[in-house]
């Protein structure tokens, strides 16, 4: 009897939980595509203050797409080569993608393409690999809606509006500036048919090639041999090698914020750590300390 009770009471929760997921949906007029789960969170918030959270719904990738193999993504076949290529040159990646399985491309293809075509979609970017990338895969899922599908750039925006140097992503964006960005442009500019299709074919042309690291060059993104940075690491460390004593190391995790600060590119944290790992192996860098976590270690140019 307790267990037919119990059974009951969960039935109960079940049937409350679907009845408001319903209502919510009913009062959805929007779909915000976003390219991180942080973003995702930051637009949540975002759309909250300026009271358009209950009209919203946000639905996000958890994907490096500046980073990793792409091609035949939207198959099971391309997904799982993708996931081994990760868990070997970029596992906080994959560890983070086999987590939240909710945002896993498959998932995302399927939830892309159930959209309704009576719910506006629109989609956040910034001027970057990762951003742009992720958008073309994005429009390429979304090929077949007859629906607009809308844009919102937080790079061009900022440009067009003269606010100081415009960051290359929504994450760099300052709280009262996204704020105030969501409230004016947070329903994005409808994307004409000539641009969608325009988008999809480079999305085809991306996905046709073997690179497994993609920058953003002159607004353009940039297929590259994994090792294209490494110049760019064994220079940040020397730079602040230089403010330092004869001899002394520096921090893995001051040379990574470095190295993403003087590229102005949008790669995954753990992929930089995995090349400052192979230029060890390699014999260029040297490291003192617990090989792991940045903050465990230091880094230092070779002199053998």
């Amino acid at each position: 009897m307790f267990g037919q009770r119990l059974y009951n009471l969960m039935e109960m929760h079940i049937d409350t939980v679907s009845y408001q997921r319903l209502q919510e949906e009913k009062l959805q007029t929007r779909v915000h595509i976003v390219f991180s789960l942080s973003e995702a969170g930051s637009l949540k918030v975002a759309l909250s203050k300026v009271g358009k959270r209950e009209e919203s719904r946000v639905v996000a990738f958890n994907d490096w797409f500046s980073v990793g193999p792409i091609t035949e993504l939207s198959t099971k076949e391309g997904q799982l080569r993708r996931q081994m290529w990760l868990m070997e040159h970029d596992r906080d990646s994959y560890y983070s993608d086999s987590i939240n399985q909710e945002h896993q491309i498959e998932r995302m293809i399927d939830t892309l393409k159930n959209i309704p075509e009576s719910k506006t979609v629109v989609i956040w970017c910034g001027d970057n690999a990762h951003d742009q990338t992720g958008l073309r895969f994005a429009m390429y899922m979304l090929r077949e809606r007859k629906s607009p599908v809308h844009m919102v750039n937080v790079t061009q925006i900022l440009t067009e509006t003269a606010q100081g140097n415009a960051p290359v992503s929504q994450a760099l964006v300052e709280r009262d500036k996204y704020i105030d960005i969501v409230r004016n442009y947070g329903e994005g500019i409808p994307l004409n048919s000539d641009l969608r299709k325009r988008y999809e074919s480079e999305w085809l042309e991306l996905a046709g090639q073997e690179d497994v690291l993609r920058l953003w060059e002159e607004g353009t993104i940039i297929g590259c041999q994994e090792d294209k940075l490494d110049e760019v690491i064994v220079k940040s460390v020397m730079e602040l090698q230089d403010k330092l004593s004869p001899g002394n190391f520096v921090k893995a995790g001051d040379v990574v914020a470095k190295i993403l600060e003087s590229s102005q590119q949008r790669i995954s944290y753990s992929f930089i750590i995995y090349r400052i790992w192979s230029l060890v192996s390699d014999g260029v860098l040297t490291f003192k300390g617990l090989p792991g976590f940045p903050h465990q270690f230091s880094l230092g140019l070779s002199h053998v």
